[in-house]
This record gives structure tokens, C-alpha cells and sequence, in this order.
């Protein structure tokens, strides 16, 4: 696994556009934070929480 790229007190802008970006790079628990805080920023919007969810069981099948 990759270490994470992000660390406390980054002033990075937490967007999809970001989230997708680190998802490409191999980034994914990086990624799975930007999505969580997307998603709970926008309850509505389903395939937030659905990416989130997705890269999440990835990483528990390759753990596991």
C-alpha cells in the first residue's frame, strides 16, 4: 500500500476531481477521506457515498 499524500494541516481543496485523482494514483485511503467528506457533505448525492463504498470493499479484498 501507499502512504498517504495527505497530511494534517494540508490546505488542499477536497473535491471529486481530487478524490478521482488519487483513486488513479493508487491513493485510495486518501481517497476514500475526500469521498467521506464529500459524501457527508452531500447526503444527496448517492454516487459519492457509492465510490466511497466501492474502494472501501476494494481495499478490504485485497487486505483480506
Amino acid at each position: 500500500m501507499r502512504r498517504s499524500v495527505l497530511k494534517p494541516g494540508d490546505d488542499i481543496f477536497f473535491t471529486r476531481t481530487m478524490a478521482e485523482l488519487l483513486e488513479r494514483q493508487g491513493h485510495m485511503e486518501d481517497a476514500i477521506i475526500i469521498y467521506r467528506i464529500l459524501a457527508d457533505s452531500n447526503p444527496d448525492d448517492r454516487e459519492l457515498t457509492e465510490r466511497m463504498r466501492r474502494l472501501e470493499e476494494k481495499g478490504r479484498k485485497k487486505r483480506g
